[in-house]
């Protein structure tokens, strides 16, 4: 039906592709959308986050060495990086592969910097990083919250909110606007923005190593030391610098004062964009080696020594499928009979809202199972349950239900851990659950878990206080 339809768009969306090999799906969904002739035709859809429009990027301060991309290792490998140093290969933590001196050079990761994620409560196996996090000498945690991966931490750096400062908001993944943020209310306490941190720790490593000198101006050439106290006025002249690109390269004829009082510019179009259009309609080329979209990836064909790619893993050269790390075809079935897939909830972000009491009064963590499943463990809706495997356990009540796959168990991700004493997170977090083995090409696998469950006398903690009730309790415990 999707190849004779036309145009068609297929959203493949991203849940799929966080699994072992989930690389696959997401190049097998291009393929398809390739085959079908739905690349570059307005109904069609071209998979990825770039689409036809690109927004301009805000003119903030850079410096030489502002994005080491070929000295970073894969996120949720930090841990294994720590615990197994130096005895650790390169592949096994995802370093991209160099033509000198630093290729296989392991990092002895002695300190930590939480910045802009709550990792230690979203990144896979828990447990292990736990294990990892008590090896380092150091551990900084900015955020607006004190998090999970907070509690941790030796240092907590208050960062003020997105209400708390000025700047300008860019859309993610779609929309061809802008919108302006004035600063509502001043930072609260002693909280500064992320800019701010960075500027006085900046001017602060020039003091101390000698090798990074006028590190602090290369870092804000707009600003001085004063920044930390006084950030309007500069804030507002990286936003004006920004703007003056944005007339440049994207033709915005508005001002910046206009800007600022409507709030929102949005781009208005001849026509619609399509993303690849011209070289569809016009033959410009692809930037592959062929010019034309290649279903047989040339690159990878032509690799003969895996061990010199970011992960050592041999990757086809077209997309086909893998059999994952666990499924219910693995042998481990036989200790953990259950699939568990870890969506995204409504109620929060990730793991952001978590702590809102209004949004946890509407629902509570809860893990689905179909109905034959339940019953053949004796279980009910409202049940407390514990899911376990051999990296952790964690407790959370049950929701029976006609609506999911025999074998399958459905927990959402983004619960803030709540640990007793004994090691078991008691509100529900499926990460304490997850696989840190990377994909081939670097997938989180995030889906690609096996599990056992069984009811249990362990109370289930709805993150951190006692008012969020369950809807399996409300609705449905005498159902």
């Amino acid at each position: 039906m999707y190849a004779r339809t036309k145009p068609a768009a297929l959203k493949a969306c991203w849940a799929a592709g966080r699994a072992s090999y989930g690389e696959q799906y997401n190049r097998m969904a291009a393929a398809v959308q390739a085959m079908t002739g739905n690349i570059g035709v307005l109904g069609g859809c071209a998979e990825g986050v770039g689409k036809a429009w690109h927004a301009e990027s805000v003119a903030y301060p850079h410096d030489d060495n502002a994005n080491l991309w070929w000295a970073s290792l894969k996120s949720d490998r930090w841990a294994h990086c720590v615990l197994n140093y130096p005895n650790v290969k390169r592949e096994e933590i995802g370093c991209w592969p160099r033509e000198d001196e630093l290729d296989g050079k392991i990092p002895n990761i002695k300190a930590i910097f939480w910045h802009g994620s709550d990792w230690l409560n979203q990144l896979t196996n828990i447990n292990k990083e736990l294990a990892a996090i008590k090896k380092l000498e150091l551990v900084v945690c900015s955020d607006s919250t004190i998090t999970p991966s907070g509690l941790w931490a030796d240092v907590l750096l208050p960062i003020a909110t997105h209400f708390e400062r000025h700047d300008v908001g860019l859309p993610w993944y779609k929309g061809h606007y802008y919108i302006h943020r004035p600063k509502v209310i001043e930072p609260l306490g002693e909280s500064r923005t992320d800019f701010q941190v960075f500027t006085e720790l900046a001017y602060r490593l020039e003091k101390i190593d000698p090798s990074v000198k006028d590190f602090g101006k290369r870092y804000t050439p707009r600003a001085d030391r004063s920044y930390f106290d006084n950030p309007d006025a500069v804030d507002e002249e990286y936003l004006v610098a920004w703007w003056k690109k944005v007339q440049d390269h994207q033709g915005v004829k508005m001002s910046w004062e206009e800007f600022k009082q409507r709030g929102v510019y949005k781009f208005v179009f001849d026509k619609p964009l399509v993303a690849f259009r011209e070289q569809i309609e016009n033959g410009v080329p692809f930037e592959t080696a062929s010019g034309k979209i290649e279903i047989l990836n040339t690159e990878l064909a032509n690799i003969t020594d895996w061990t010199k790619t970011r992960y050592g893993y041999s990757i086809p050269a077209i997309p086909k499928w893998i059999e994952p790390f666990e499924s219910l075809n693995h042998p481990k079935t036989k200790d953990f009979p259950f699939h568990m897939i870890t969506p995204h909830p409504r109620w929060r972000t990730h793991s952001i809202f978590h702590n809102i009491p209004w949004l946890r009064e509407t629902y509570q963590q809860e893990m689905t199972m179909y109905t034959g499943d339940a019953a053949r463990l004796g279980l009910k809706t409202g049940d407390i349950v514990e899911t376990w495997n051999d990296r952790g356990k964690c407790v959370v009540p049950i929701y029976v239900t006609e609506r999911c796959m025999p074998g399958v168990v459905v927990l959402h991700e983004g619960a803030w851990m709540d640990l007793d004493k004994n090691g078991v997170d008691r509100s529900g977090n499926p990460d304490f659950l997850t696989l840190d083995e990377p994909s081939p090409a670097g997938a989180f696998a995030y889906n690609t878990i096996l599990v056992n469950v069984k009811k249990t006398t362990l109370d289930h903690r709805p993150g951190w206080d006692s008012k969020a009730t369950a809807r399996s309790y409300i609705f449905r415990r005498d159902a």
